[in-house]
């Protein structure tokens, strides 16, 4: 049979911290290929929030004990699941997975491609045989690291259209976040660190204060800088509209009351997947302009770039927004149009069957020689 008819033996291997963007995606694209036909197991850490969402949609999970990547214990019972699963291939996510679980795959023969979600250090994809990059600003960075171009793949994040009508009724989240009828409503969904710059978007809140008094701002996500953030919205007269909600698995639910969703970062990012499911929402979305970002925002059409790190221009480009609900109606829909055609699940998980049969193929034709 044809490798391109052939169902496969799938082992996925991730360490997740969070049910976040890089957990979020494994579990699409693994759910996809299941419905594609092929076998699915997980070998993953015993993480509750990701560990549900594996149960939600009825994929098995063996425990790998993958914690840390130079924690040699999980290296034999990576070996023995893939020996015993019969692998035909093996997909890491994170990167510690992509360490041990390469090491898996080179003791037992079996291909490894290895999902690099974010701005990684080279080092810990070396064992794999292909690199799937979630965006061309990822693979430009694994290249200027000396990586081989044809290596690596980019293979865009897709995004499950069909699950956001199952979101919660976008009257009761209004009434849970204590939202009143036209109140403007802005956010951003990411994780508290310096390299995302949060502390802007609180900076541009407060610049337009004056002008818009009856602002509501989201800070959905957890980490370092939430106490300085709290701290920084108060010193600037606006800690009673800046609200930090925590680590939020239900997210993209929040996302709906927003008007506008932001991700204000100061550094490359791997994509942006927050971006991607706020246009899918029919959002019309600020950004960075920073690789990455700048994939997925089309400026002037589905939303508006902006210089990393300067509050001003991030202000200007809420109010912008928020003046013109009629642009940020065809925003919304242009944003939805475009994740549709570049960022949708078929497509995410086409690629990678392609590029696992890309690579069986090759590694079979190297043990021929």
């Amino acid at each position: 049979m044809p490798q391109s008819q052939r169902s496969l033996r799938v082992l996925q291997v991730i360490a997740p911290h969070r049910y976040s963007g890089a957990e979020r995606i494994a579990v699409t694209l693994a759910d996809g290929l299941r419905r594609r036909g092929h076998e699915v197991v997980f070998a993953c850490n015993g993480q509750p929030e990701f560990l549900d969402a594996l149960r939600e949609r009825g994929l098995p999970c063996e425990s790998s004990g993958v914690y840390g990547k130079l924690n040699p214990l999980p290296l034999a019972r990576l070996v023995r699941l893939a020996r015993r699963f019969r692998a035909d291939v093996i997909h890491t996510h994170l990167s510690s997975a992509a360490w041990l679980g390469g090491l898996a795959g080179n003791a037992v023969g079996v291909p490894v491609l290895a999902h690099v979600h974010a701005l990684n250090t080279r080092t810990w994809y070396g064992r794999a045989d292909m690199l799937a990059a979630c965006s061309q600003g990822v693979k430009a960075h694994l290249i200027s690291q000396g990586l081989a171009p044809d290596r690596i793949q980019v293979i865009y994040n897709g995004i499950d259209m069909s699950r956001l009508e199952r979101l919660r009724p976008l009257a009761d989240v209004r009434r849970d976040m204590s939202i009143t009828d036209g109140q403007p409503v802005v956010g951003v969904a990411a994780h508290l660190t310096p390299k995302k710059g949060q502390r802007y978007f609180v900076e541009a809140a407060a610049l337009l204060s004056e002008k818009r008094p009856d602002l509501l701002c989201y800070l959905l996500g957890e980490g370092e800088l939430q106490q300085e953030l709290a701290d920084l919205a108060r010193n600037l007269g606006i800690g009673d509209r800046v609200h930090l909600m925590g680590y939020r698995p239900d997210a993209v639910d929040l996302m709906q009351a927003m008007d506008i969703v932001l991700l204000p970062s100061v550094a490359k990012e791997g994509l942006g997947l927050c971006l991607v499911e706020a246009s899918a929402l029919g959002k019309p979305v600020i950004g960075s302009d920073a690789p990455g970002i700048n994939e997925v925002i089309e400026p002037g059409r589905t939303g508006l770039l902006v210089p990393p790190g300067n509050a001003r221009a991030l202000a200007d480009a809420m109010d912008h927004l928020l003046a013109d609900r009629d642009l940020c109606r065809r925003m919304g829909q242009a944003g939805r149009e475009r994740v549709a055609a570049m960022f949708n699940l078929e497509r995410m998980v086409c690629e990678t069957e392609q590029l696992y049969y890309r690579i069986i193929d090759e590694k079979a034709a190297r043990k021929r020689r």
